[in-house]
């Protein structure tokens, strides 16, 4: 039976117990309070979940199989009540490796037809696995509408049972300095369900590509298995764009042949100094033909709780994330489409020490600490999270599917790969301009000792690139806390600790322990108080988290949006 197999190496560290002997009765809004987390609790955790045995705790393998079952033991062990499903501590997250047939696949043009992987790459859909769509065509821009922006590339077009056509990027200028907002919408998926919402039927994007560009991404990448979520976990965009296809520049611009400006002017105009951005219906309708071949599976997210002291705050729940899946052996990460550069052929594991059994790691001390501390007046959720490397899968469902009233989840606090290979001096708590979480993890920072700084790589986009995203797309406020630049060590002057993890050893076999990577560990125990402190102060607060007034996602996705 699936996720009943023993985690006998779990078993082994039952024994594992903190370090903390903090007075229990202080007083958490006491500036002089600080926790004292086990860095040798935190050494135990990771070893055990980036070991060889667990072969990169790949969704659907039996090392992530075992990974969950070590989790929940742990949680079990440490007093946490179960909160998944049927009263146990595994949530199960329905997913299907998914794939486009490149025999049925294809589009229709008038008289010609154009197959899949030469001209045209028809994507999968995981939602509607099989679908022939015929509809007029419509140059819809960038696909972008931001109101709040004064952009709306739907203004004045009828799109409902069309065919969208779609240029690549965001319009420029629009979010100059706005790089979360940039990248919210240049997401494919926001695209896709900005189309849904007008009533399109199918999406074409625009590419520079040539037909050997194209049907070298085919052979590599896109004819490969990916991960998605199934109909379960709720509508999406994929239910009614229901073919999605990318074409090469000589395809792209006969679909603009007969149309009141070529391809080549549209392109001309949209990148002028001064740009127009051109919108009009053409003079074509096509078919697209697309069936996705499924091969289902579900792996868990593991789910346990604090419930809160306060009769009258216990039914809010705080949640705590950190992504328990890793990318498994190089073959199949890279079989997938993924991105994985070897540094040894003999060793084909990608351990995930530090992205993310680091995360996990301390969120399970920090709940070790809670009950130390004593209960929470707010209840508190920890969930190791599914198949983040698939594209945040495990948070979308869960989020999408919690297994507590949705309307009662006030915060969200996501750990995903804090870099404890460096003395680090400084946090970034992503979110923290866009709520009022942000003076939290300022407060609790600075009860370490530590600063909490500017988002130091904007142009990654990462607030829009972890787990807390799917419950910001909820409403929910989140951060996102990751160890920062700076470091009292001049080893580590300017980043070099978290950039040199980052050029050298992320999504590589060199992740791991007792290698050529040093994991500090006692940097995690930083990291883990300071962790607990933000997520002490969530739950024991009169007032429930509220999105700031100047906030885009607060606005976007909040209570009071539109």
């Amino acid at each position: 039976m699936k996720y009943l197999i023993p985690a006998l190496a779990g078993l082994a560290l039952a024994a594992c117990t903190a370090a903390n002997d903090t007075d229990t009765t202080t007083d958490v809004a006491d500036a002089a309070f600080a926790p004292n987390v086990s860095a040798v609790n935190i050494e135990a955790h990771i070893r055990f979940l980036a070991s060889d045995y667990l072969a990169g705790r790949d969704p659907g393998t039996d090392g992530y199989e075992i990974a969950a079952n070590y989790v929940a033991a742990q949680m079990r062990l440490l007093g946490l009540e179960a909160a998944g499903d049927n009263g146990g501590y595994f949530a199960e997250v329905p997913m299907h490796e998914v794939r486009p047939d490149p025999e049925f696949n294809r589009l229709t043009l008038g008289d010609e037809t154009f197959a899949h992987g030469t001209d045209v790459f028809i994507s999968s859909n995981p939602s509607v696995l099989e679908a022939t769509v015929t509809g007029e065509l419509v140059f819809v821009g960038h696909g972008v509408s931001a109101a709040n922006r004064g952009h709306d590339d739907y203004a004045g077009l009828d799109v409902d049972g069309k065919i969208v056509v779609v240029m690549g990027g965001v319009p420029e200028g629009v979010f100059e300095g706005l790089s979360e907002e940039r990248a919210h919408h240049n997401s494919g998926t926001t695209k896709r369900n900005v189309a849904a919402a007008h009533g399109a039927i199918g999406m074409i994007s625009l590419t520079s590509w040539t037909p050997e560009q194209l049907a070298g991404y085919a052979e590599r990448f896109g004819n490969g298995p990916a991960v998605r979520l199934t109909t379960a976990t709720g509508p999406s965009g994929y239910d009614s764009v229901a073919a999605t296809a990318n074409v090469t520049a000589e395809l792209g611009a006969r679909l603009f042949e007969g149309a009141e400006m070529s391809l080549e002017d549209v392109r001309t105009a949209m990148s002028a100094e001064e740009p127009s951005y051109p919108r009009f219906a053409l003079p074509h309708s096509v078919t697209i033909q697309q069936r996705t071949l499924s091969e289902p599976f579900d792996a868990p997210n593991v789910v346990g709780m604090i419930r809160g002291s306060d009769p009258e705050l216990a039914d809010e729940f705080l949640v705590l994330t950190a992504h328990l899946d890793h990318i498994g052996s190089v073959t199949d990460h890279m079989r997938s489409g993924g991105a994985c550069n070897t540094t040894d052929d003999s060793d084909q594991i990608c351990n995930g020490a530090v992205d993310n059994a680091s995360g996990v790691s301390i969120m399970l001390e920090t709940a070790r600490t809670f009950l130390e501390e004593g209960a929470p007046r707010r209840s508190v959720l920890f969930v190791a999270l599914t198949a983040e490397e698939k594209g945040l899968l495990g948070s979308e469902h869960f989020a999408r599917n919690p297994t507590v009233p949705a309307e009662q989840i006030v915060a969200n606090v996501n750990l995903d790969m804090p870099v404890i290979v460096y003395d680090f001096a400084d946090v970034i708590a992503f979110g923290s301009n866009h709520s009022n979480l942000g003076p939290i993890a300022t407060r609790a920072a600075a009860r370490m000792g530590i600063e909490v700084s500017e988002d130091p790589l904007p142009e990654q986009s990462l607030f829009v690139r972890s787990d807390h995203y799917n419950f910001v797309r909820e409403g929910v406020p989140a951060l996102f806390l990751m160890t920062g630049f700076s470091s009292p060590d001049p080893r580590w002057d300017e980043g070099e600790g978290f950039m040199g993890f980052l050029n050298t050893h992320y999504h590589r076999q060199t992740d791991q322990l007792d290698g050529e990577l040093e994991v500090l560990f006692e940097q995690g125990a930083k990291f883990a108080n300071i962790n607990y402190m933000i997520a002490r102060e969530i739950a024991d607060s009169d007032e429930r988290p509220a999105w700031n007034d100047d906030s885009f996602f607060g606005n976007l996705f909040g209570d009071d949006a539109e």
